[in-house]
């Protein structure tokens, strides 16, 4: 019997983390904490930690594992999976990491004798998958964060045509329609108008950052400079192989660290105190309804297109759609296919 709980994550943009109970035995995919002041923890209990057999991780953000130490503190010492890059860009190290490299993708990774997995890249960060898990009698299918149209890095999806017992998928952006590759050309004309102005892009540790600094760099003449919370990304992305569109890589470090702000463009990390009020702002993300930043709208979840088409490739007996507050509604599909 398949049983699933959603411990955080749907009706709300957060705190991911879904149990899914097969025959008395559990695993967890993600343990988040809401992004809020108050850091919102998941629903979970001692009693959803008692089951579990493997926590498996999308990627790092903070709504993706920020509740392990709570997981640990109810008694959970388990299999928390994770790839050789999220370990990495983790702040913090956890008991019975299972970590799996590059080399095992589109491979069947053993957990014990009734759970394996595969896996392979979301698009959202680098190291971020998506999972096929087959646990005991039931195949499932994790999206993570998942990004269809990324510039930078790969996103992949299972080529077995496998139906599955549930899918959940990511539906961050499922009230936008967004073409990245026109919002990058549009990003690059908005640049090029302002030759000799200073121009800040208020950045994550994701994706998205690569994305935009990435085209940047090739499409202007402008240098880039970034802040030294951001660093590691960019070393990252010239380190890793597979991960990456090898026609988009760039062997070489295209940045150098932030000084003086003349005429370069400059990617700071979002909550960074760094003020420059000669500067240009450009936001690329959600704004408050009171900003009147220049804003061009990138995106870093699928949007409703995107999740129409991941529905039909993720064939599925029934869909939770999660990382959002607005409601799934596709034409020609629900919530549950039977």
């Amino acid at each position: 019997m398949l049983n699933v709980e959603v411990l955080g994550g749907v009706g709300e943009y957060g705190r991911n983390c879904f149990y899914i109970e097969v025959d008395g035995q559990a695993i967890l995919l993600d343990c988040g904490i809401m992004k809020n002041a108050q850091k919102t923890p998941p629903k979970l209990t001692a009693a959803h930690v008692e089951k579990l057999v493997a926590v498996f991780i999308s990627h790092s953000h903070i709504d993706h594992v920020g509740a392990l130490p709570i997981a640990e503190r109810l008694g959970y010492a388990g299999p928390i999976v994770m790839s050789e890059m999220t370990q990495c860009q983790l702040k913090q190290c956890y008991r019975n990491t299972h970590i799996f490299y590059e080399d095992s993708i589109g491979e069947w990774v053993p957990i014990n004798d009734y759970l394996a997995f595969k896996w392979g890249y979301s698009g959202h960060v680098i190291g971020s998958v998506w999972y096929q898990i087959r646990f005991i009698d039931k195949m499932i299918f994790y999206s993570g964060d998942y990004v269809v149209d990324t510039y930078v890095l790969q996103a992949t999806l299972p080529q077995d045509n496998v139906i599955y017992d549930i899918a959940l998928i990511d539906s961050g952006h499922v009230e936008k329609h967004v073409d990245n590759q026109a919002v990058l050309q549009q990003i690059a004309q908005f640049v090029q108008t302002y030759p000799q102005q200073p121009i800040i892009f208020p950045s994550s540790f994701s994706g998205k950052t690569l994305d935009i600094a990435t085209y940047l760099f090739k499409h202007t003449a402008r240098p880039i400079y970034v802040e030294q919370q951001l660093q590691a990304l960019f070393q990252q992305y010239i380190a890793v192989g597979q991960n990456m569109k090898s026609e988009k890589a760039i062997s070489t470090p295209f940045w150098i660290p932030m000084e003086d702000v003349e005429d370069g463009l400059y990617f700071i990390a979002e909550q960074s105190d760094i003020y420059y009020p000669q500067a240009i702002t450009v936001y690329t993300g959600y704004l408050k309804k009171e900003d009147t930043y220049p804003h061009f709208f990138y995106k870093t979840h699928p949007d409703y297109e995107d999740i129409v088409k991941l529905s039909k490739q993720i064939c599925a007996k029934q869909v939770i759609y999660f990382h959002s507050t607005f409601p799934v509604q596709l034409e020609g599909y629900s919530e549950s296919r039977k």
